[in-house]
């Protein structure tokens, strides 16, 4: 089996994307996802540019932060502060604009071809390109690019009219409690024996010691320093070269 590490955020903090750097150099890590809006991003693009993250897709965000557009070019997407709705008012939207969603979608897409990204793939923050609002949108969007995805079948079941590459697996499991050396092994080995010439991908969030503006962005901080730590080990470098599992990033499927 092949297997993808995709660490989300990149942007979000300057040690987020600090961590990012120190995994991609140990090697487990091959594939990270940009977020356009938030703090660190001009960070993380100038780190891109010195070749020190070399495999960046684009992490859609909206739910965190402020639009790419003019808020009132997306209204629907967005709260009164121009600040893009929180995941609980995207779940409990029946609809939102498909033309507002895609726009914004392309805002962000733009924005990081511009700044001389090669974008490897496309996955989006807090899954919500692919709650059911935002999910039609977001595989036309997909399609257009040509580029692959994460699987878009984690919320709301189904893959039908997806056209692009995207892996065979796809688990959030390595979060949270998930979070031991031996419970990622054991997880990796149940997709294995699911998927033994597949690709799977695990999504994952990284940050360094000392990082104090993280909490004031995201409710999952404390964990990241110990998905670090597992993702930077010898011990899982050495288990996964022992079961024979090739790390790769999306640009190799």
């Amino acid at each position: 089996m092949k297997l993808i590490v995709n660490i989300d955020d990149l942007g979000l903090t300057e040690k987020v994307n600090e961590s990012v750097v120190a995994c991609f150099k140990v090697g487990v890590v091959q594939s990270t996802t940009l977020m356009m809006n938030q703090p660190a991003t001009e960070h993380a693009i100038e780190l891109i540019k010195q070749g020190l993250v070399p495999n960046v897709g684009l992490h859609l965000t909206l739910t965190s932060g402020k639009p790419i557009l003019a808020p009132r070019l997306v209204p629907d997407l967005v709260d009164s502060d121009g600040d893009f709705l929180k995941q609980d008012k995207v779940l409990a939207s029946e609809v939102l604009s498909f033309d507002q969603a895609y726009s914004e979608f392309k805002a962000q897409y733009d924005k990081a071809i511009n700044a001389g990204i090669k974008i490897t793939h496309i996955d989006s923050h807090h899954f919500a390109a692919v709650f059911p609002p935002y999910k039609k949108a977001f595989i036309a969007f997909a399609n257009d690019t040509g580029i692959p995805v994460r699987r878009v079948d984690h919320v709301v079941s189904g893959c039908e009219g997806l056209t692009v590459p995207t892996t065979e697996g796809f688990s959030a499991r390595f979060y949270a409690d998930g979070v031991t050396l031996e419970r990622l092994q054991a997880l990796i080995l149940e997709f294995s024996a699911k998927i033994p010439n597949g690709t799977l991908e695990l999504m994952s969030h990284t940050t360094l010691e000392g990082d104090k503006l993280l909490p004031t962005l995201s409710r999952y901080a404390d964990k990241r320093v110990d998905e670090f730590n597992i993702l930077t080990s010898q011990a899982l470098k050495d288990w996964l070269e022992v079961h024979k599992i090739e790390c790769i990033g999306f640009d190799s499927i």
